[in-house]
Parts: structure tokens; sequence; C-alpha cells
């Protein structure tokens, strides 16, 4: 971690936006033509484009599961942008999750441009929201 590094500030206040549902920050931090690809095999996995459609996933995330909680494990960062490692507990329709999970950031004139946004046990992750 380089704490002091503009990408691992960007990455943390990010995380904070999404954690927060705080949309009008989230927006600040994405580029107007962001690629946000989550990786998968159900209904929430696929590619957004811009900051609306991002918005409108992450908003599906919550909408989609009775109980959602995640806690940000660490963040990595160079100077093309930074990785986050999360671990997610969920639960829905009487099914639950315990995952952890990776996004890299891609970042260019200090916003994301890209994501890549998996989960370590793909299976599970594809199931859970099938």
């Amino acid at each position: 971690m380089k704490q002091d590094h503009p990408h691992f500030t960007l990455a943390r206040t990010l995380w904070s936006a999404v954690a927060d549902g705080d949309a009008e920050a989230l927006g600040l931090l994405l580029a107007e033509d962001v690629i946000w690809r989550a990786i998968g095999r159900n209904p929430l996995a696929g590619i957004y484009h811009g900051p609306d459609e991002v918005l409108d996933y992450l908003a599906r995330i919550g909408e989609a599961a009775d109980d959602f909680s995640s806690s940000l494990e660490n963040i990595y960062v160079n100077d093309e942008g930074a990785v986050l490692f999360y671990s997610v507990s969920a639960s829905r329709m009487g099914k639950s999750l315990e995952t952890d999970f990776i996004t890299r950031l891609t970042v260019r004139h200090a916003v994301v441009v890209e994501t890549l946004q998996g989960p370590v046990e793909q299976r599970e992750n594809d199931e859970f929201w099938s």
C-alpha cells in the first residue's frame, strides 16, 4: 500500500462512496465514458457504460439482496490505477454468500476510466445472484 499515492486516495474515496450509497460523490470519480465490467454468468454480470449505468448496477445489487455487507481488506496502487481486495457477505431468497472480491481500477486524469470486478469464488457468486 502506498497510502500517499493519489490512486490510493481515489480508490479509498470510491470505496467509501459505494459503501455509503453516495451517488454524487461516486459520479465525480468516474469518467463520463467509464466502462465497468462485472464478470460472471448471473443477471447482474455485464459491462456497464457511463456513470448512470454503473450507478444503476450498484443500486440493483442492493435491491436484489436481503442483506449485503462488504469489508475492504487492502488497496494496492501503481501509476496506472489501483486494485481493491474486499470480502462480501450477503443473503437473498434463503441463500447466503461469503466470498472475496477483487476490483481493478484503471485511472486516467484523476478519474476511473475502467474497472474489472470479480469474485474469487465465481460459481458460488453466480449461483447466489441467479
